[in-house]
């Protein structure tokens, strides 16, 4: 399930009605592809759509990359922010050997290998992803990615819908989490957030671990949070059902 669909699934859902906006950060989906992706570029890209839509305050919601953005708007602009669900990623900086980091390289750098020339289909794309991405689910996750273009001779008939070159070559600030505030104790220079935050994590998942929590606790220091046993980093897709009654939960309660 993407996340498209999941978002529709919760506001039929939501007790009171919600405007539901599911953009598409920079270099992902249909939004522009820029050379540059910093997390202070990209938290301005969704202040501006927020701008652009008379959005004044959000009730925010990110899964990975997204989820750190969301975290990164409510630290450096809380006034835009009512509320904060961050789906499977804590607010920090993680090290290249994390086990979880090490999955997000591996794949970045096997799509940016795939000979995209040499594809005539997504089963020929997926083999050739085998060799250096093992686990199906996160090759499934790669080649929702890759779309057809031209049929002309000569010409390819794959392309990357993400931005490959570029998210590849941020991958050491996207692994970081500088907000324009240096990446170091921000809760030391007394970047907080003070409303309801709610973390959603996946069992199986490494991306949020016991290390992670006085961080966490830090900088939200009104956050809770939930596990899925069922699921591992991709919650909304692994366990929908579940992920969407814990968010439903956490949106339903009155404030």
């Amino acid at each position: 399930m993407n996340f498209h669909s999941w978002a529709n699934d919760l506001f039929s859902q939501l007790e009171s009605t919600r405007r539901i906006i599911v953009p598409d950060l920079r270099n992902h989906g249909q939004s522009p592809h820029h050379n540059s992706m910093s997390y202070r570029e990209m938290m301005e890209d969704v202040l501006t759509l927020m701008d652009n839509l008379g959005v004044d305050k959000a009730e925010l919601i990110g899964h990975s990359l997204g989820g750190k953005i969301a975290c990164a708007i409510a630290l450096c602009h809380p006034e835009r922010v009512k509320t904060l669900a961050v789906l499977d990623i804590a607010p920090v900086s993680y090290s290249q050997e994390d086990a979880a980091w090490w999955q997000v390289d591996k794949v970045i750098h096997a799509m940016a290998r795939l000979p995209l020339e040499e594809v005539d289909n997504r089963d020929e794309a997926d083999s050739m992803l085998s060799v250096d991405i093992e686990d199906p689910i996160l090759r499934r996750f790669a080649l929702t990615n890759l779309i057809p273009t031209s049929n002309r001779p000569g010409y390819s008939k794959w392309r990357w819908r993400i931005n490959v070159q570029s998210i590849k070559n941020f991958l050491p600030s996207i692994r970081d989490f500088d907000i324009g505030q240096g990446s170091g104790d921000l809760a030391g220079l007394g970047v907080r957030f003070g409303g309801d935050v709610f973390f959603v994590s996946g069992r199986r998942s490494k991306y949020i671990s016991t290390r992670h929590l006085p961080t966490i606790a830090n900088l939200f220091p009104r956050y809770n949070m939930m596990t899925i046993k069922n699921a591992g980093h991709w919650v909304h897709s692994e366990d929908p059902v579940e992920t969407l009654r814990l968010v439903k939960m956490f949106l339903d309660v009155p404030r």
